[in-house]
């Protein structure tokens, strides 16, 4: 049997030795650290993640505007001379009678405000959401405002008796539908 000191020794017990398996107890060790941190931070992902959804989430602000659908580059470029190329493309937004612009969220409920160019000519009340540390709109509700008087807005087919969101075809008959403006009233 061999001992660290390289001598025979009967009748004593072996001593360890270390320069045989220093290193794997050194390499243990460090696994051990790392599965630790690493648990440990994802952990901490898990824990900020999960708050800042409900933070976002609660914080969202609901919010009903009034105003008229733009194109946010060309305001810009009305109001700050920001460059404009004569060919551009839209980017849609909605500016308050205020003077806020917001840009617009495009979601199912407010795809007509970007695809239906008669919304464009009314004025329009938005009941929506704003996020935090942004001027994004999501628009909820849509509704119209002329002399003096609230307006719902949507989309409907007579034969079926169907409400839409946004103009296209009925989703039963495949017939267009019609723009509704239907004043409410107060019962």
């Amino acid at each position: 049997m061999k001992f660290s000191n390289g001598i025979q020794n009967k009748g004593r017990a072996p001593t360890f030795d270390r320069r045989r398996y220093g290193g794997f107890w050194f390499g243990t060790l460090i696994f051990g650290i790392a599965v630790i941190a690493a648990a440990n931070m994802k952990g901490q992902n898990t824990e900020t993640t999960g708050s800042q959804v409900v933070d976002s989430a609660s914080t969202a602000k609901e919010i009903q505007v009034q105003g008229r659908i733009v194109c946010l580059a060309e305001a810009m470029h009305n109001l700050y001379r920001a460059d404009l190329p004569a060919n551009h493309e839209h980017l849609y937004g909605f500016e308050t009678t205020e003077g806020v612009f917001y840009t617009l969220l495009r979601t199912d409920l407010s795809k007509a405000l970007f695809v239906d160019e008669r919304l464009h000519q009314k004025i329009l009340i938005i009941t929506g959401r704003t996020f935090p540390k942004t001027h994004l709109l999501e628009a909820i509700r849509l509704q119209s405002l002329h002399d003096g008087v609230v307006h719902d807005l949507y989309y409907y087919c007579d034969t079926c008796a169907i409400r839409a969101a946004a103009p296209g075809d009925c989703v039963c008959c495949q017939a267009p539908v019609e723009l509704i403006e239907k004043p409410i009233t107060s019962d």
